[in-house]
């Protein structure tokens, strides 16, 4: 076929994402609770400086097979009207439900994948012990 070349190009497996069930969600959502006080007792803070957007809270979201590390911001600078917005800061997607890939929000506003097929504790081990997965504060 004159004009058309062929070639080969890389494509990532891509795992299928697991289905959880609701109570495995329960489970899940204790088991990352005690790392989400330790953020909201480091990250929101009683008097916070106005002059910047500012964390209010830290929660868990989940979204079919993803579950998202949120932080809830507010925005008061002088001049604005006051705002909240919801920002993501690391996600947890299930493989199976112990098994997980790390994704991390970057500035561009889209997930970053980190590590594939990742026991759950060292997903959360990870997020807690490296900044990249912090909420912005």
């Amino acid at each position: 076929m004159p004009g058309k070349s062929r070639m080969w190009v890389y494509s990532p497996y891509k795992a299928a994402n697991a289905a959880i069930s609701a109570f495995q969600k329960e489970e899940i959502e204790a088991k990352c609770k005690p790392l989400i006080e330790r953020f909201k007792k480091q990250y929101v803070k009683e008097k916070p400086d106005k002059r910047f957007n500012y964390t209010i809270d830290i929660f868990l979201k989940w979204r079919g097979s993803y579950l998202s590390f949120i932080q809830r911001m507010r925005g008061e600078q002088e001049g604005f009207p006051p705002q909240e917005f919801n920002a993501g800061f690391a996600r947890l997607g299930f493989i199976r439900k112990d098994w997980v890939n790390l994704s991390y929000f970057r500035h561009t506003d889209q997930w970053f994948l980190i590590e594939t097929g990742l026991a759950l504790d060292d997903a959360l081990q990870m997020i807690e012990s490296d900044p990249v997965f912090h909420p912005v504060g």
